[in-house]
């Protein structure tokens, strides 16, 4: 069996099978900014950095020093969608690792002075952000291209980050976080019932976190789009100016299939073929054959639960060339469109996103990151399926496909340089 699941106490367990000796220990909770209101924006992302500050038996230097002894690469991220709490450890600690991991996550106690220190560190990150023209230019298409609860910041604004109270970010976790909302996901050379052991052990009798939820929350995806979008060309939808650049940044995007499609696959290998690597059409066109940029491609990202995705074209150029790099990549995704990929195209975008599919998951780390969204949501995944379901895509089910989802409206954004 690929995944063994269970339950513990009523939280769903996955126990990712496999030879390694590193083991993987994983806790996903359905309680990115996407669920914020205003208020608290950013809420998610400083709780995640208060995780790892301290808990009722241990202080953060403990915690940190603890995780050294026990040779753990452990770290965290918080998402529009998801919060992960993550560590890999040689397996035979791995017993001491879900201590550690499980202590934290259910006696995090937010200590005050902590959390002032800590709230300094995020200021300093939303700087570092801030001061990225990449990261900057996709927080502008967030707040001007999108409805608020997908568009805003994960990390905040300065204000909020300013202002959020404890009392703020423990009702926050309170009020997301059931037995709906998170999962543990394991992936390593331990057997479940050893692994369930491990998990019992440490688990408290009564914590608000394990009452059973009213279910997944879900984001109403009506109005994805603003209707205030910027028009400053009419097929630019949003421009702005940076100092410091030398190149134009381009971002297009389209609405795509969500992940639990039947064709979701095949939308993948058409976004191989039309943007994934050098044998692909925009690279071809946009790179070999006009010379107009170093950087092309195309790929899709999920925008919120149940797993309303956003098509992604991007390219970087000099800003005499956008209107040109725009012309062609339009051009490019009627072609495909009207007349699908070719053969020839469609087997090498085929290839190309399968060897990257088991690239992802070759490891016990890859393996559960890869399956930890599905499991979180569907509560059941493969990676064999998923090889099944790549390998049964046809260049007819690409082809037919490119003609709905190529067919829908483009928004483009464009950051210059500052003249």
């Amino acid at each position: 069996m690929e995944i063994d699941t269970f339950q513990v106490r009523g939280i769903n367990v996955f126990n990712i099978h496999n030879s390694s000796g590193i083991s993987f220990f994983g806790i996903v909770e359905l309680a990115g900014s996407n669920y914020e209101t205003p208020e608290i924006s950013g809420a998610g992302h400083f709780s995640e950095h208060l995780f790892f500050k301290g808990s009722k038996n241990r202080n953060w230097k403990q915690i940190n020093e603890e995780f050294a002894r026990l040779g753990v690469n452990q770290n965290a991220f918080t998402s529009n969608t998801d919060v992960v709490y993550h560590s890999t450890c040689p397996k035979e600690n791995t017993g001491k690792v879900i201590n550690l991991m499980l202590d934290m996550f259910f006696n995090s106690t937010f200590p005050i002075d902590e959390i002032e220190k800590e709230r300094n560190v995020i200021l300093e990150e939303k700087k570092m952000y801030d001061d990225d023209p990449k990261s900057a230019f996709s927080n502008a298409i967030g707040a001007n291209m999108f409805s608020w609860n997908v568009g805003h910041e994960t990390i905040g604004t300065y204000k909020t980050i300013k202002s959020l109270s404890r009392n703020q970010m423990l009702q926050y976790l309170k009020d997301k976080i059931d037995l709906n909302n998170f999962v543990f996901i394991f992936s390593g050379d331990i057997k479940s019932e050893n692994l369930k052991k491990y998990i019992e052990a440490n688990i408290p009798n009564q914590h608000p976190y394990l009452r059973k939820g009213k279910g997944l929350h879900v984001i109403d995806t009506n109005g994805l789009w603003l209707p205030r979008i910027l028009k400053c060309k009419d097929k630019i939808k949003f421009t702005m100016e940076r100092e410091n650049i030398t190149q134009s940044v381009i971002y297009m995007m389209m609405d795509a299939l969500p992940a639990n499609h039947s064709q979701y696959f095949a939308e993948a290998i058409l976004y191989e073929g039309i943007g994934g690597g050098m044998y692909s059409r925009l690279y071809s066109r946009i790179r070999e054959e006009l010379g107009l940029c170093y950087s092309v491609g195309m790929f899709s990202m999920p925008m919120s639960y149940p797993e309303t995705r956003i098509g992604n074209l991007y390219g970087y150029t000099s800003p005499k060339n956008v209107d040109k790099f725009i012309l062609e990549s339009e051009k490019v995704l009627k072609d495909v469109m009207d007349n699908g990929m070719d053969k020839d195209i469609f087997e090498c975008a085929k290839t190309d996103y399968l060897a990257s599919i088991l690239r992802q998951t070759e490891t016990s780390v890859g393996k559960a990151m890869y399956l930890s969204k599905k499991l979180l949501v569907y509560k059941n995944a493969s990676i064999k399926e998923t090889i099944k379901k790549i390998r049964a895509v046809k260049i007819e089910d690409c082809n037919e496909l490119a003609k709905q989802v190529l067919s829908v409206p483009y928004h483009w954004a464009v950051m210059n340089p500052k003249k």
